[in-house]
């Protein structure tokens, strides 16, 4: 197979994935004129023609609004005010005289949920170490070696809290709690297919979230993970990243989000936990878009990263920056940094592009666009392979998602 037919179809079949009236591709008429390229044949070639009852001018005004509506951010201080009442005067922190300084040993109540359930309960945990940057609490009941745990919060102070911070920005600090250090609960009965996570309930006064442990925290499932392991050290990245994200866009759309927290962990040097090879399974899975459900997301999670990951590879850390801290949210902040870049390009542009990457990644290729320099996805999978001509065939392919078709 030559490379610059698989260059060629995938292009094409990306003009149907990107367009969002596009649902249905008939394979017939897209591989007919490849095919008279590449095996000549008496015959003229066949024009492929496509029909279809135009738009009318309100459907592109439509899509072009929703593209560019900037969704307000969601203050829950302010709703509580308006809607639930709570007095203006509400302080939006709390320790006004000055955070508690937890001696180690301390033990205290938690709010915490299962994310298959989506259940509230609330544990007792116990503080079992601290350095200058986070506390370490352990619920009651769970064995941990006190070694990992302080390996982990220590390598964690040095490594991860200076690296995040440095490409991501700050998180809120000293935050709601007033105090600057972060706290980090390890816990039981988070969720089945749940690593750790990040809770914004927790950034608000309890007079505003009843939930909410008012202080800057996230969550570590302690029975899916091994403390101080690198999948363990890469999620505290990951989440460390929601709360910075949380701090400077509230409202980013989840997928780049997610990619970012993902970005994170490979930043720090840890692996992603295999988001990647998921992905690569299944390329029919939209970019800017996000299941529900427990473990529904994994190939998500692998598409983020490697978007981010491209664009990091191709455009550089400063863009990236620009990236995640743009008012704009998802594509339309993808849109504005290479308008600002100069690029010429759209965000459509960019993602004919990456998806060819992904297939190929051979950074030799034209101007290096159709390859990774910095890291090496796993090969990608191959939908269909067309051993005989001339043939017809239709399938559907979701909006910003791929298929591949071997000739």
């Amino acid at each position: 197979m030559k490379p610059l037919t698989v260059l060629a179809l995938t292009l094409l079949l990306l003009a149907c994935a990107c367009c969002t009236w596009f649902y249905a591709i008939d394979w017939g008429s897209l591989l007919e004129p490849l095919l008279s390229a590449v095996e000549p044949t008496a015959e003229p070639p066949v024009t492929p023609q496509l029909t279809r009852e135009p738009l009318p001018p309100e459907a592109a005004e439509t899509e072009q609004l929703l593209e560019t509506t900037l969704i307000p951010v969601r203050d829950l201080h302010e709703l509580a005010i308006r809607l639930r009442g709570i007095p203006p005067d509400t302080p939006r922190t709390v320790n006004p005289e000055g955070a508690p300084d937890y001696p180690v040993g301390t033990c205290r109540t938690f709010h915490a949920s299962n994310v298959d359930t989506n259940e509230q309960f609330d544990l007792t945990a116990c503080l079992r170490y601290k350095n200058d940057v986070v506390y370490m609490w352990v619920e009651e009941g769970v064995e941990v070696d006190e070694k990992d745990l302080k390996a982990a919060a220590d390598l964690f102070a040095e490594k991860t809290y200076p690296t995040n911070r440095n490409f991501f920005g700050s998180e809120w600090n000293p935050g709601v709690d007033n105090d600057p250090r972060l706290h980090i609960l390890h816990a039981r009965n988070l969720g089945s297919s749940v690593a750790g996570y990040y809770s914004s309930a927790d950034e608000f006064v309890p007079a505003v979230r009843e939930d909410s442990n008012a202080m800057e925290m996230f969550y570590i499932n302690i029975e899916n993970v091994s403390v101080n392991d690198d999948f363990y050290n890469g999620v505290l990245a990951h989440e460390f990243q929601h709360m910075i994200h949380w701090y400077n866009d509230r409202n980013e759309d989840t997928w780049l989000n997610e990619g970012s927290s993902e970005l994170a962990a490979y930043l720090n040097g840890y692996d992603v936990g295999g988001s990647d090879y998921v992905f690569s399974r299944k390329p029919d899975t939209q970019l800017n878009s996000w299941p529900e459900g427990p473990g529904a997301a994994g190939a998500n999670y692998g598409a983020a990263y490697l978007f981010m990951a491209y664009f990091l590879d191709r455009f550089g850390a400063e863009a990236t920056r620009a990236l995640v801290a743009h008012d704009e949210n998802g594509l339309a902040a993808v849109d504005a940094v290479l308008a600002d870049l100069g690029t010429g390009m759209t965000h459509v542009d960019l993602f004919a592009d990456w998806v060819v990457a992904n297939l190929l990644d051979d950074p030799t290729l034209a101007d290096g666009r159709y390859g990774y320099r910095e890291i090496d996805p796993p090969p990608f999978k191959v939908e269909t392979r067309l051993e005989s001509y001339p043939t017809t065939r239709q399938a559907t392919v979701h909006q910003y998602a791929a298929d591949y078709i071997e000739l």
